[in-house]
């Protein structure tokens, strides 16, 4: 095997295993929130905010990792974020308080915002574009898993041996993959590069790239109502078809298995095609996930939920590697973690608000509005991405007088 396909194939797998340990933290809170409420006595609301709570870390360094990531490289930024978080995750463990419970799901995310785009970065600067959506989806195969593997942690493992000895686990396997990392991954030569290399790309470029803000907010929109989906998914079952925590959290885990596959089938697809067929392909799968959504609060057989559930996994799941590899295409190598920072930034702003709105109102109203407005909100999110264009990236390239290496526009 080529060495740079050994080194593709190793950094893509361990990115892989840190994104399952980011996952399985998130997800594990989800389905064991009605354990840990009960503990706490929390009502909905409460909860909603704790759900939320890590993203207010979270959303305060996705851009600034990236931005650290591109000045630097991204194995150490990966490194330090995927112990940040681990060890976050370990110590929500021992939480006495309400108050305890928030600081750590804060320091959590702190963490997963340094750990993501450096990941990220790591994945797309190894591969081409021919392979880059299926390899970033291979990548992100991690989160769909370890959305599985925490839904299911907390669900099952949760009432018999208490939420507190889950996070102790996910924890502890964080901190191996972060050890594994750097041991295995050697850093990259550096490499000769020409004059022009050498200049500078201007950060404030990202901000007049049209193509890139498009995507950013459309990721917002998309994500208001996708995180109602991860998070509150459980509660919803459990609300709607008056399933018990086990069911629910089982029934809600399916997301992340079709999803993995979905993210594989997708990316292999887009791969082979041109921009305008990955645009084409975001714009229908996020139709399509918006009509799954909001087709559930009809009154139907849990088998027909159940159906449903690993459709809306097997398309939803994998727009987050589409918006990846779409990022790393629309600017500069340069300027490469930075976009992905920013868009995934933005985006991920949705989860600093959406669950505790989704809790506020499914107090005052009920958890199957919700759930419906929020597939409306990811409705209307497709509208963006009309605007997307190639064309205007292109352009843009072109006025940094060959700083970037050229992306081919003859399939455009």
């Amino acid at each position: 095997m080529h060495t740079d396909t050994k080194r593709m194939v190793l950094v893509s797998i361990l990115c892989g295993l840190g994104y399952m340990m980011y996952s399985v933290d998130r997800m594990t809170v989800s389905s064991a929130i009605g354990l840990i409420a009960s503990d706490f006595g929390l009502e909905k609301g409460q909860s909603g905010i704790l759900l939320s709570s890590f993203f207010y870390g979270f959303i305060g360094f996705l851009f600034i990792s990236g931005i650290i990531a591109d000045k630097l490289s991204g194995k150490p930024v990966l490194i330090l974020g995927l112990v940040m978080f681990s060890l976050a995750t370990m110590l929500t463990g021992i939480a006495g308080s309400m108050t305890s419970l928030i600081f750590y799901r804060v320091m959590t995310g702190i963490g997963e915002g340094v750990f993501w785009p450096a990941a990220s970065l790591e994945v797309a600067n190894v591969t081409n574009e021919k392979q880059r959506t299926t390899v970033m989806s291979l990548y992100w195969m991690g989160y769909p898993i370890g959305g599985f593997f925490g839904t299911w942690l907390g669900a099952m493992l949760g009432p018999l041996y208490g939420w507190r000895v889950v996070f102790y686990v996910a924890g502890g396997l964080g901190l191996l993959v972060a050890l594994a990392y750097a041991l295995l991954v050697k850093s990259e030569p550096k490499k000769v590069v020409t004059v022009a290399h050498k200049e500078k790309v201007p950060l404030k470029l990202l901000f007049k790239n049209r193509a890139v803000m498009l995507i950013a907010f459309y990721y917002f929109l998309l994500l208001s109502g996708w995180w109602i989906v991860l998070l509150w998914a459980p509660t919803f079952l459990m609300n709607m078809k008056q399933l018990s925590i086990g069911v629910a959290g089982t029934i809600a885990s399916l997301l992340g298995l079709t999803g993995a596959l979905g993210g594989f089938l997708l990316g292999r697809y887009c791969d082979k095609g041109d921009f305008a067929r990955k645009r084409r392909v975001l714009i229908g799968v996020t139709l399509l996930s918006s009509l799954l959504m909001a087709a559930m609060v009809m009154q139907l057989p849990v088998f027909v939920v159940i159906v449903l559930v690993l459709f809306l996994g097997l398309l939803g799941y994998p727009i987050t590697p589409l918006v990846l590899s779409f990022t790393a295409e629309l600017v500069p190598e340069q300027l490469r973690g930075s976009a992905i920072g920013l868009v995934m930034n933005i985006g991920m702003t949705a989860g600093g608000i959406s669950p505790v709105l989704a809790g506020y109102f499914a107090d005052k109203y009920s958890m199957s509005t919700v759930w419906f407005v929020a597939a409306c909100v990811m409705l209307v999110s497709s509208v963006l991405l009309l605007g997307v264009r190639k064309s205007v990236q292109s352009a843009e390239k072109r006025t940094l007088s060959g700083l970037a290496s050229p992306i081919s526009t003859s399939k455009q």
